[in-house]
């Protein structure tokens, strides 16, 4: 129905009425995220039978594994960090973003680095943590390979062995 709705609206109207869904499914995923974050914080997981938020996403909710995942941890951030539900809201962080900054977020860095992170996307906030938070770089690894096994062809097991008469 709400596609029929659609193909009738003129151009103005269209740009209008989407506008105004996108802000609606911002203030819906930021209340989500809220109601995640209380309902994390009371385990209310467990009496459902669950052992983790994401198990109770993924079946009660029916959300997708990147949905639940990012979803968790902006809940989880914006409980420690009210400010970022705001930031939800207008847009200036999705769940993703959210959730990136969160294991970097501290009562002393909130401010300048939701500043920073504000209205970029992941591989930018990923850019912008890793400046701010560089890592050592990963040391090379070499591993030694495992001889080959022997193979079944057909219902033999064939093997290497010397010369055969």
């Amino acid at each position: 129905m709400l596609m029929m709705t659609a193909s009738r609206l003129n151009d103005s109207d269209l740009t209008t009425e989407l506008g105004r869904l996108a802000y609606g499914e911002r203030e819906a995923t930021a209340a989500l995220i809220v109601h995640l974050a209380e309902f994390d914080a009371r385990r209310l997981y467990e009496g459902a039978g669950y052992s983790s938020m994401f198990q109770y996403g993924r079946a009660v909710l029916r959300m997708s594994e990147d949905a639940v995942y990012n979803r968790i941890g902006a809940a989880r951030a914006a409980r420690r960090f009210p400010a970022i539900v705001d930031m939800l809201v207008s847009g200036a962080l999705s769940p993703t973003t959210a959730r990136l900054l969160a294991r970097h977020l501290t009562a002393e860095n909130q401010e300048a680095l939701l500043a920073a992170a504000s209205g970029r996307g992941k591989l930018a906030v990923e850019e912008l943590l890793a400046g701010w938070f560089p890592q050592p770089d990963v040391a090379p690894r070499i591993r030694p390979l495992r001889a080959p096994s022997p193979r079944l062809v057909g219902s033999r097991l064939l093997r290497r062995s010397p010369t055969r008469p």
